[in-house]
């Protein structure tokens, strides 16, 4: 079997099993997971039609994939950052008077690499700000991850030039919560430790709040747990909400997806009540942080599913799947 064949192998069991009634050779009947996996082989191909093997395999693949990343293929210079006209709609420049509101002399955005900027303070002081980084992973839940203040590890690994950026983000592991109902989504986040694109692990141990006034503010730990103490969004219960709002609302087809609302939206209130309170009781399995690494996408989708390799040893989620997939069967 070439490496071509096997990569096709390959993708047409991954889409397979993510949906069982895809047809891999009907372009008609491609859904989002499976539109990837092809679009991924034919990179792969291209790589094979140019006879690319061994070492050169790895050198375009390498090149390829800082492409993708939106990354410059040689070290940024301070020079770059002029090296364009500004003034123009695609470089435009800030006025004077917005700059020295914010103590700047300048603030540019690198024409190589969009999410690097570079800013000069009144005072004649340069530094380098790489928007695209870092990001944030929820340590109650893995597989979500999002962008959000990182201003500390631009103070903590500043960018000097030349710059090229390092294979692989820094990783900021943190919690949020909400502590006051009247502050919406969340009003307090936890920033543990950060691991860096080298695979060392740095603790952070900054803490902040959201106030009446909406302004943050940095608080102690014993504050933040304290805090954390009042928490109104109970993570099993949110977990719960979840998994009943995937079971009904993530299916193969749309048809499949629309036939499960309906079925649910007519349940009688006193058991969609039910459903989420005694979910929410098995669900508290997940307030040990130990099992916080259960709580991902993948697992969510096999509890709804009947997956069952994924969680047959643990029996506190075999035992939410079977809850679900009873009241799957009372809602038909």
């Amino acid at each position: 079997m070439s490496m071509l064949n096997w990569a096709e192998n390959e993708c047409r069991i991954a889409c397979k099993r993510e949906n069982p009634k895809f047809d891999f050779d009907n372009e008609k009947d491609c859904d989002y997971g499976c539109s990837c996996y092809k679009s991924a082989l034919k990179a792969y191909q291209s790589l094979c039609d140019d006879d690319h093997s061994g070492g050169s395999f790895n050198i375009t693949k390498n090149i390829l994939i800082r492409l993708m990343e939106g990354q410059p293929l040689t070290p940024i210079t301070d020079g770059d950052f002029f090296s364009v006209k500004r003034g123009t709609e695609a470089y435009p420049m800030e006025s004077i008077e917005y700059l020295k509101e914010r103590g700047l002399k300048s603030h540019l955005q690198c024409p190589r690499m969009s999410s690097l900027f570079r800013e000069e303070t009144l005072d004649g002081k340069v530094s380098y700000r790489d928007i695209n980084r870092a990001y944030y992973i929820n340590i109650e839940e893995p597989s979500d991850t999002y962008h959000s203040w990182s201003g500390f590890i631009d103070e903590m690994f500043p960018i000097t030039m030349p710059y090229m950026p390092k294979k692989g983000k820094y990783e900021i592991y943190a919690q949020t919560f909400l502590a006051d109902k009247k502050h919406g989504d969340f009003d307090t986040v936890g920033i543990f430790y950060v691991i860096t694109p080298e695979g060392e692990k740095v603790d952070i141990n900054l803490f902040r709040t959201e106030g009446d006034d909406g302004e943050w503010k940095v608080i102690t730990k014993e504050d933040y747990d304290i805090l954390l103490s009042k928490r109104v969004d109970k993570l099993n219960e949110k977990i719960a909400s979840h998994l009943l709002w995937t079971l009904i609302s993530n299916s193969y087809s749309d048809e499949e997806i629309k036939r499960r609302e309906k079925a649910y939206n007519e349940r009688k209130q006193e058991l969609k009540d039910k459903d989420l309170s005694e979910l929410s009781v098995k669900c508290e399995f997940f307030n040990n942080p130990e099992n916080w690494k259960y709580n991902t996408f993948n697992m969510t989708r096999a509890l709804c599913t009947g997956d069952k390799e994924r969680y047959k040893d643990i029996p506190e989620l075999m035992s939410i799947a079977n809850y679900l997939s009873c009241i799957l069967s009372e809602i038909g």
